[in-house]
This record gives C-alpha cells, sequence and structure tokens, in this order.
C-alpha cells in the first residue's frame, strides 16, 4: 500500500512568552501549537509522542563527518551542523 502524507497545517502562540511563566498561570505563557484542521489530531499526537521520546533518549552519538559527540537526542552535530 502507497501512503501519501500531506502536511499539518499549524500556528504557534505563546513563542517567545516563556519568560512571563510566574506572573500568568503556566497555561498561557507556555508555547501553544493550534492545528487547523481537527483530522490532523491524531498525527499530530503520534509525531509529539516520537518527539518526547526522542528527548529521553540517553547516550551520544558520533559525527561522521567530524568525529564529535553529540547528545543521542540531537538531530544535527553540535560541532559542525552535519546531520547525525
Amino acid at each position: 500500500m502507497i501512503r501519501f502524507y500531506t502536511a499539518m497545517s499549524a500556528h504557534v502562540f505563546n513563542e517567545h512568552a516563556s519568560s512571563i511563566v510566574g506572573e500568568v498561570p503556566p497555561e498561557i505563557g507556555q508555547p501553544q501549537v493550534w492545528l487547523e484542521r481537527e483530522q490532523d489530531r491524531e498525527r499530530a499526537g503520534v509525531l509529539l509522542a516520537r518527539i518526547e521520546a526522542d528527548a529521553g533518549e540517553a547516550g551520544t552519538r558520533r559525527c561522521a563527518a567530524c568525529g564529535e559527540e553529540s547528545p543521542a537526542s540531537f538531530d544535527l552535530c553540535w560541532k559542525c551542523g552535519s546531520g547525525l
């Protein structure tokens, strides 16, 4: 079966508002992503779960381009910017 994926349209609110947390409730000052289409909700949830799992990945990865070690959760080498 061939699957075709379409882009999810979303808007990010409060992207730079984290500095006001403490003065306002966290749910107001934290970044929010709002989907344009309700039918994208399930796919967005899967994507967020994958991002959270990757962020919790422990260890390091060695860059093939420069040999530097970067945290396993990085997608790019912190030193040279090459893809890991």
